[in-house]
Order: C-alpha cells, then sequence, then structure tokens
C-alpha cells in the first residue's frame, strides 16, 4: 500500500513537472476541459434547483395529488370541500391536507392592495414539514370543532419584509384583510412558496354546508401501494357520484393519483429545454475530452523518445500507461479552480434567461454541495476517458523505431494517425448536431416573432381592478363603478382611448357552452367568452370584417348582441353569413365563480359583427372561436381595464390610482403590465433555448475548430521534410495549400456527414414545443453547414498558409 502511495505522488509530481515545460499546451487543454465540464456542471446545477430537489418540503416524492379523469376530455371536475373530508377517512392515506384559496383585500393601516390569500387545511404546515422563521404555523386548534376559522395569518417573507421591513415584532400585530382584523401568528422562509411566495396563508374554514373548491395533496400509509390507493379512492369517487350524479362527468371517468414531483412548472415546456441542454452539454464535453485528446496524442508522439528510453531501462507498460493517466487526470482536476467560477458565472447568466413562471416558486438553484460533487467526478472521470486513448498508443512504441534519431515517434504511424482524424470526425459530428440545435431554436425564435397577432399592442396598458366581493356585492354596484372608472379614466389627459375585457384580455379568458338558433349541436360545444365595452376593438387595433361594432348604447343598456371572431363563422355552414343569427351562451345564465347576472337574463344574443382574427389562445397556438358581449350583461368580481395612451402608457398609472381612489380609497389596483409585456411571454421560452443552444453550439464549434486546427498543425510538423522536398523539386506553393486542405477536407466533410445523420436520427427529439420548427428544416441545417464550413475552412487555412511559406532549405534540415 506504501509503495503504490508513493508511486502514485511521483506520477503527480512528474505530471505537474510537465505541465509547467508545456505552459502552452496545459493552458489549451485545461481552458477546452473548463469549457466542457463548467458548462455541464452549470446545467446540472439548473437541474437540481429545477427538476431533481425543487421543494424544500419533507420528502416531496412521496407527496401524491389526485385527480378525476374523465372519459370525455371536454368534461372535467375538481374536488369540493366534502371531498376533502371523505378522503381523510380512507385507511390508505397517512396523511391528506387541502389548498383553497380566494381573493383577500388588504386595507387599513397599509396601502390598499389585492392578494391571493391562501387557505390551508390545519394538517396541511406538519404535512409540509417546513418550520418558520419565527412564531408558529397554522394548527389544527386554530379551526374550531364546527369548522370556523380563526382569524390569524402566516405571512411569507417578502411580504413580512414588505409590510414590516423583517420586524419580529409583526408578531400579534393585525391585518385588516377583506375588513376582518387578523393577527400574524408567524413568518415562513424564503423558499417556502406554497401556492405563491409573495402573500399569506389562512386557516381553511370546514364548516357543513360551505361550497368551496379545493386541492386535496396526500401521503400514502406504510405499505400501501399506489394502485391500491388508486381503487380505495375510486370507490369513494363512485358513492358520491352515485349520491351526487350531476357533479361528475357522464361521460364516466377514472381515478388515479400523480406524484407532486411530475406536476412542477418546470415539468412541461421548461423540463424538455433543460433536459435537450443538459444533452448539448453532454455533447460539448465529449467535444472537449475529444480534442484534449488529441493534444495527448500529439504531444505523446513527440515524446516517443522519452517512453522508449524508460521502457527500455525496465519501465513495464503498465507503469508508463498508468503515468500518462495519471497526467490526463491532473490535467483535468487542477483547472478546477477556474471551471467553478466559470460554472458559477455561467449558472447565473442562465438563472438570469429562465422565465420565473417555469419554475416552482420554491426552486433555488444555486452551486451547492451536490453540484460540486458532479463537477469533481466529472473532473475525474473526463480525465480517464480523454486520457485512456493516448495512455494506450503511447505505451506501446516501436522500441528500435522510436530510438532511432530519425525514426518516426510512436503513435505518428498508421494507428496514431487514425486515432486522431477519428477524433477530429467525432468533434465535428457533435459540433454539427450543436449547430443544427442552435439554427432550430434560432429560427424558431425568429417565427415567433413573426407571428401577427391580430391586434396591436404598442402604447397600450392593462390594469386590473378586483372589486371586495363583500363590498360590492350586487349586480348594480359592481357594474355602476366599472362603467364610472372608465368614464374617469377616458377624461385623464393623455389618454387615447380606453376599453374594458374579460381577465385575459386579450389573451385567455372563460369559455361557454353554446348552441346556434336553426343548427344541430356544434361538433365543439364550447366557444371562448369575452366581455367588452365599446371602445375594445379600438383600443387593441383590431378589425372590424362585417357588420358593426358595440356602440355605448349596446354596452350602457345591456343589449344582447354579440360580436365574434372570424374563426366563429366556421361554426355556420359555408356561404352562410352570421350576422342576425342568434346565439345562446349557457354562462351568461350560469357563470362560474363569483360572476353575477342580472335578473331574468336571457342566455340568448343576436350577432351584429364579425371582428378579425387574433391569437387569444397564446401566440404559439392558433385562433380558437370567440364570441364578445358587452360587458354589462355580467358582472365579475374583477375587470381588466385596456388604456392606450398618447405616448407612454405607464406615465398614466398614477393618475389611473388617482381616478379609482377618487372613488373608493380602499379599492386596490393591480400591478399594471403592458400589452407589449403580455405578447413577451409567449417569447421567453424560445428565447432562452435560442440563447443556450447558440452559446454552446458557438463554444462546440470553437473548440471543433481547434481540433482541426491542431491535428493539421501536427501533421504539417510531421511532415516538414517531406513537402520542403516537394517545394525543392518544384512544386508551387497552391500545391501545397491543397495538399493541407485535402487533408483537413476529408476530415470536414466526414464529420459532416456524420453530424447530419445524427441530426437526423435524433429529430424526434428535437422537435415539439422545444424549438417549433421541424428538425429538418432546410434552412436551419444549410445555417449549421454553412458556418462549420466557415469556421473550418480558416482552421484549415492557417496549417496550410505555414506550410506554404516554408523555405526549401529550412524544410530540409528539419528531423
Amino acid at each position: 500500500m506504501r509503495s503504490w502511495i508513493e508511486r502514485f505522488i511521483q506520477d503527480l509530481t512528474y505530471a505537474f513537472r510537465r505541465m509547467r515545460q508545456s505552459p502552452g499546451f496545459s493552458l489549451v487543454a485545461i481552458a477546452s476541459l473548463a469549457l466542457g465540464i463548467g458548462a455541464s456542471t452549470a446545467i446540472f446545477s439548473v437541474i437540481y434547483g429545477a427538476l431533481i430537489s425543487p421543494y424544500p418540503y419533507a420528502k416531496p416524492n412521496e407527496i401524491w395529488a389526485p385527480e378525476i379523469r374523465a372519459k370525455n376530455p371536454r368534461e372535467g371536475r375538481g374536488y369540493s370541500l366534502g371531498d376533502f373530508l371523505e378522503m381523510r377517512k380512507l385507511p390508505a392515506f397517512a396523511d391528506v391536507m387541502a389548498t383553497g384559496w380566494e381573493g383577500v383585500l388588504l386595507t387599513g393601516d397599509h396601502a390598499p392592495e389585492a392578494l391571493t390569500g391562501v387557505r390551508l387545511s390545519g394538517s396541511a404546515f406538519p404535512f409540509l414539514g417546513v418550520a418558520p422563521v419565527i412564531g408558529r404555523t397554522i394548527l389544527p386548534s386554530d379551526i374550531t370543532a364546527a369548522g370556523e376559522a380563526a382569524p390569524v395569518v402566516v405571512l411569507s417573507f417578502k411580504a413580512w419584509h414588505r409590510w414590516f421591513e423583517g420586524d419580529p415584532a409583526a408578531l400579534g400585530k393585525t391585518l385588516l384583510l377583506n375588513d376582518r382584523p387578523h393577527t400574524v401568528i408567524g413568518v415562513m422562509p424564503p423558499r417556502f412558496g406554497w401556492y405563491g411566495s409573495e402573500g399569506i396563508w389562512l386557516p381553511l374554514a370546514t364548516a357543513t354546508g360551505l361550497d368551496r373548491g379545493v386541492n386535496p395533496i396526500l401521503r400514502l400509509s406504510p405499505g400501501v401501494s399506489k394502485r391500491s390507493a388508486e381503487e380505495q379512492l375510486h370507490a369513494l369517487h363512485r358513492r358520491l357520484a352515485e349520491v351526487r350524479p350531476k357533479e361528475f362527468p357522464a361521460s364516466g371517468f377514472t381515478t388515479r393519483l400523480v406524484n407532486y414531483m411530475d406536476i412542477t412548472v418546470a415539468s412541461g415546456e421548461m423540463r424538455s429545454s433543460l433536459l435537450l441542454l443538459f444533452g448539448a452539454v453532454g455533447f460539448l464535453l465529449l467535444i472537449a475530452c475529444a480534442n484534449v485528446a488529441n493534444l495527448q496524442l500529439a504531444r505523446g508522439s513527440a515524446r516517443s523518445r522519452e517512453i522508449a528510453v524508460r521502457m527500455s531501462v525496465g519501465a513495464g507498460r503498465s507503469r508508463v500507461f498508468r503515468q500518462l493517466l495519471t497526467e490526463s487526470v491532473a490535467l483535468s482536476v487542477i483547472g478546477g479552480a477556474g471551471r467553478m467560477l466559470l460554472s458559477v458565472a455561467l449558472t447565473k447568466g442562465i438563472v438570469a434567461l429562465m422565465p420565473e413562471f417555469y419554475l416552482p416558486n420554491e426552486a433555488r438553484i444555486t452551486v451547492n454541495v451536490y453540484v460540486l460533487l458532479f463537477s469533481l467526478a466529472a473532473s475525474l472521470i473526463v480525465g480517464i476517458v480523454f486520457g485512456l486513448a493516448p495512455a494506450f498508443h503511447c505505451s506501446r512504441p516501436d522500441l528500435i523505431e522510436a530510438l532511432k534519431v530519425a525514426g518516426r515517434a510512436a503513435g505518428s504511424g498508421v494507428s496514431g494517425g487514425r486515432t486522431r482524424n477519428l477524433l477530429v470526425v467525432a468533434e465535428l459530428a457533435l459540433s454539427v448536431i450543436l449547430l443544427v440545435g442552435a439554427s432550430l431554436s434560432i429560427r424558431g425564435f425568429v417565427d415567433i416573432l413573426k407571428i401577427d397577432a391580430g391586434f396591436a399592442p404598442d402604447r397600450v396598458m392593462l390594469v386590473s381592478v378586483p372589486l371586495p366581493p363583500k363590498r360590492y356585492a350586487t349586480f348594480e354596484q359592481r357594474n355602476r363603478f366599472v362603467q364610472t372608472l372608465l368614464d374617469r379614466i377616458r377624461s385623464i389627459p393623455g389618454v387615447e382611448s380606453a376599453a374594458i375585457g374579460s381577465g385575459g384580455l386579450p389573451l385567455g379568458g372563460s369559455q361557454s357552452t353554446f348552441s346556434i338558433e336553426g343548427s344541430a349541436a356544434a361538433a365543439a360545444p364550447r366557444v371562448k367568452f369575452s366581455m367588452a365595452s365599446a371602445d375594445y376593438a379600438r383600443t387593441l387595433g383590431i378589425a372590424l370584417r362585417a357588420g358593426r361594432g358595440f356602440t355605448e348604447q349596446d354596452v350602457r343598456h345591456a343589449e344582447h348582441v354579440a360580436l365574434i371572431n372570424q374563426a366563429a363563422t366556421r361554426l355556420w355552414s359555408a356561404g352562410e353569413s352570421p350576422i342576425g343569427k342568434r346565439v345562446r351562451l349557457d354562462l351568461l345564465v350560469k357563470p362560474a365563480g363569483a360572476t353575477l347576472a342580472a335578473p331574468g337574463s336571457s342566455p340568448e344574443v343576436t350577432v351584429v359583427g364579425v371582428l378579425a382574427d387574433t391569437r387569444n389562445a397564446g401566440l404559439r397556438n392558433p385562433t380558437v372561436p370567440e364570441v364578445y358581449v358587452p360587458f354589462t350583461l355580467l358582472a365579475p368580481p374583477s375587470r381588466s381595464i385596456a388604456v392606450k395612451a398618447v405616448s407612454k402608457p405607464t406615465l398614466l398609472l398614477n393618475a389611473i390610482r388617482q381616478e379609482v381612489a377618487a372613488l373608493d380609497k380602499d379599492q386596490p389596483v393591480t400591478r399594471p403590465l403592458t400589452l407589449a409585456e403580455v405578447l413577451e411571454f409567449d417569447t421567453v421560452q424560445p428565447r432562452f433555448n435560442m440563447a443556450l443552444f447558440t452559446f454552446f453550439g458557438m463554444l462546440g464549434l470553437a473548440l471543433a475548430a481547434v481540433g482541426v486546427f491542431s491535428v493539421l498543425s501536427y501533421v504539417v510538423a510531421r511532415r516538414t521534410h517531406e513537402i520542403g522536398i516537394r517545394v525543392a523539386l518544384g512544386a508551387e506553393r497552391h500545391h501545397v495549400l491543397t495538399l493541407v486542405f485535402a487533408m483537413g477536407g476529408k476530415l470536414v466533410l466526414v464529420g459532416l456527414a456524420a453530424g447530419l445523420a445524427g441530426s437526423y436520427l435524433l429529430a424526434h427529439y428535437l422537435r415539439s414545443e422545444v424549438f417549433e420548427v421541424p428538425a429538418t428544416d432546410p434552412l436551419a441545417l444549410a445555417g449549421a453547414v454553412v458556418l462549420l464550413c466557415v469556421v473550418a475552412f480558416v482552421a484549415c487555412y492557417l496549417p496550410a498558409r505555414r506550410a506554404a511559406r516554408l523555405e526549401p532549405l529550412r524544410a530540409l534540415r528539419h528531423e
């Protein structure tokens, strides 16, 4: 054991000495590995924080969410408070908690603010297993035996600092929430973000007769399998369906449990992007390995005489092999400091580019202990991987040939040359795949930017006014407030126009079942339902295609008229005009949630006009049929207002808030967004893909170019004597250029062909929502090929020019 350690120390000391003797080689090798391992470490830190360990909760992989899945995809059914209370009785579950939410208005000593109050059952905080920073959490004792919730509140870390500047004396103070004092009992740590990280948590009342929708979350009892728990839960659902059949899907349903780790916001589009990026940096790491292996082979060829001498005086092949492998591992590990600095910088850059709404609130992406262990393991593995081929070739030289002064070095022969060429081809092929990915991401992003949204986002700001349902309890109160506010906003200097729309203005929104008078039942029984004021189309820049728009008279008198988009006209028979036809919208008499309908309101409306199509389901989704009605036909508790300004719209915000305060000093206005910012939400993910794939593609291309350059430079150096003879015998300089370019061109063509074939094989991974364009997109492939050829030309030209400039006499003296 002692002798082994002594030999290892000797090998390590000699490895460091060799690195000092070849600073240029060491610098290039360490830089290549730093790029490859640093990028891999950065992506792993993001994957660890976003996918592997995004939550601080106790055993998050053992948390399950129940789901009722209807056989008809158009039907759905959530869970009620009563379902949760019944679910707690099942023996399959060791613990069950429930989450609900409601709009909360903060008033009193603080500026009016609309919050999302997260309601939690008494078992929730022990279930989640996260201790508060100060104070205590909600306990079962905060919900009385009668099911009444105590007026207590737990603050998020951000809310604590925003309202109380992080003062521990906040415990025991009161907040006026929905006109009721609530006592602050605790503050959660920064990473706790159950259903929001900037708000508050309140007890969930369980009193009999409350009709509240909740999300149950559960843990399985010891020894109970997922399938057994699903069977028990499904039996409960069937019993409830027998008692309340109208509440369950008529087409039938199944029951399943979904692991909480599989329903994070990073489990969809962002998960696909991160896994593809991890694959991309894996390719980058392989390119770096091949590059350094090539450099090691070239240096090993130059050291062939030294190795031959050592072996001729008694050093065994295994001893030489171990020495060379130790040098490779030392070379990989020695760049750790620079690699970690690079990975920290890259991690910060990736986090800055990531759309925050694609990550769980609780996720924290940092270079932690697990990431450091990954980096160390990667360094050791990479050092071994890229050191195997050079160690294998250089540890078996032809001793007689290597000891000759003019002999060729071991490793410079056929086998060593083939290995170097193969490594360069592999580098080029992997680089092509990375470039194709980068090109596809650029194409996808550019294509999204070219999409015509159908409306004009310039100079339009969106604000929402969440009216407290208790304070504005009637249909007339709500509509009178928003109509008065709209009139006041229109009179503000600098306002070109203002309009009221639905919550998703102009994207998203509600859906309603419908029927067309005189027509058979529609194949698609739902349409997008939007409420609008008379200036809606003018404010958003939506063109009128047929008929007329809403008038102020239509809106103020709540006339039963409607506008439809062009996509909705296809609901009628071909050639049939929808103008003047009647449509039944069930949402007008059965509104969802806290929305109120006018007493005795009719569900039927008459189509009076057709608006141009807009991207109403997101920029990347096709337009869906949409029906607009006057906003006065319903009275939801919250209204969205679009304000088009003469110049910069955000300059109007204070004036709008003053108008709201003039009507109700306790009425808040939500954080404003410009319409351009709303559209940017659909471009953030493609921009993230484009930036990172392009960055890693360029790194891969640079490393591949270094590989081509190093191989050709080595060949030129080894064939200097031959080139001198050719020139002395009359070869023109362009012949020498052609010779070197031919050698490099063969490598480039083979690598290009292999890379294109690899890109085609990976097509099903490079398609779908990540790139938005086919993986065989000709323009993307052409861009990757042209860029690689240009860079490869430069990498070939530099050694070729040096060869062509060789002086015959100096070349003939070269050994």
